[in-house]
C-alpha cells in the first residue's frame, strides 16, 4: 500500500450556471463541482480470519477471529504478519497472556472471544461492574468461570429465582435484600384447606324386629325385615404429602461479578 492522502480538489461550474437563492442549494452547488485528490494510492484492503493471500500482501489486513470479532490492522513485514500498534493485542487463552501487563491493560481473548483488561490483581472481563449478575449456558460451571474471568458462582441464591428488594409494590408484598421466602414443597394445614362437610354414610341392615310386648317367659315373636343405619364414620382418603410448589424453571449457571 503506497501512502495515502486525501484532499478535496475544487472543480470548475459552467460559466453559465446561476448560483442558488438559499444556503442548502448553495453546499449542493458546491459539493457537485468538488472532487477528491489523492485516492490513487488507495487500493484495497484484506478483510476476515483467513490469511490473505501472496499477491495481496501488500495490503493491510483487518484481521477478525472465527467467530468475526475485530482483531485489529496487520500488516506484511516481509516473513509474518504484524499488528499495527494502535490496535488491542489478542492472546489464546489465559495461559498466553502478557507476564507483565500494566494497570488497566486491555487485550483481547481469543479464546472466550471477548475483551479483559488488568485491573491490578487479575485479567477480569471488561464488560460488568463489580456487583453484577447474570446468567450463562455452559456444560459445567469451571467451563463458564473459565470463560468469565473474574467472575464466581452467585453462592446466596443457588437454584433460586431472584426477586426485586424494596417496599411494598401491589398486589406483592415487601421484601429486604438478601431476605429468602418460599419453598419447593408444601403441606396443608388445617387451616389452609379449604372449608368444607363430608356427608355421612348409611348402610343397609337385614336382622329380625320384635313385634310388640310379649308375655313374661315367652320368646318373643319377630319378624324378619330390613332398614338403614348410619355408619360409625366416613370413609378416609388422602396422603397427607406434600405438594409440587413450583413453577416450570430452567436452571443456567449465575455468575456475580467480584473484581
Amino acid at each position: 500500500m503506497g501512502g495515502l492522502n486525501l484532499f478535496l480538489q475544487a472543480g470548475t461550474a459552467p460559466s453559465t450556471a446561476q448560483l442558488p437563492g438559499n444556503p442548502q442549494s448553495l453546499l449542493a452547488f458546491v459539493a457537485q463541482y468538488m472532487g477528491i485528490a489523492g485516492a490513487s494510492g488507495f487500493n484495497g484492503i484484506n478483510f476476515g480470519s483467513a490469511t490473505p493471500s501472496p499477491d495481496n500482501q501488500n495490503l493491510p489486513w483487518f484481521k477478525t477471529d472465527a467467530f468475526g470479532n475485530p482483531l485489529g490492522l496487520f500488516s506484511w513485514n516481509g516473513t509474518a504478519w504484524v499488528g499495527i500498534s494502535t490496535q488491542t493485542p489478542a492472546y489464546a487463552g489465559s495461559a498466553n497472556y502478557p507476564p507483565n501487563p500494566t494497570l488497566g491493560q486491555v487485550i483481547y481473548d481469543t479464546v472466550i472471544g471477548g475483551l479483559v483488561f488488568w485491573n491490578g490483581t487479575i485479567f477480569t472481563t471488561v464488560d460488568g461492574m463489580v456487583g453484577d449478575i447474570k446468567e450463562v449456558m455452559f456444560p459445567t460451571l469451571s467451563a463458564a468461570l473459565v470463560s468469565n474471568p473474574g467472575w464466581i458462582q452467585e453462592p446466596s441464591s443457588i437454584g433460586m429465582v431472584i426477586g426485586a428488594a424494596g417496599g411494598a409494590n401491589s398486589p406483592a408484598t415487601a421484601h429486604t435484600y438478601g431476605q429468602i421466602v418460599g419453598e419447593e414443597a408444601h403441606t396443608l394445614l388445617t387451616a389452609e384447606i379449604p372449608s368444607h362437610s363430608h356427608t355421612e354414610l348409611f348402610g343397609p341392615y337385614t336382622g329380625a324386629f320384635q313385634n310388640g310386648p310379649q308375655p313374661s317367659g315367652v320368646l318373643p315373636a319377630v319378624t324378619p325385615g330390613s332398614t338403614t343405619i348410619p355408619v360409625s364414620s366416613t370413609n378416609n382418603t388422602g396422603g397427607g404429602g406434600a405438594h409440587n410448589n413450583l413453577q416450570p424453571t430452567f436452571y443456567a449457571w449465575r455468575l456475580l461479578k467480584t473484581q
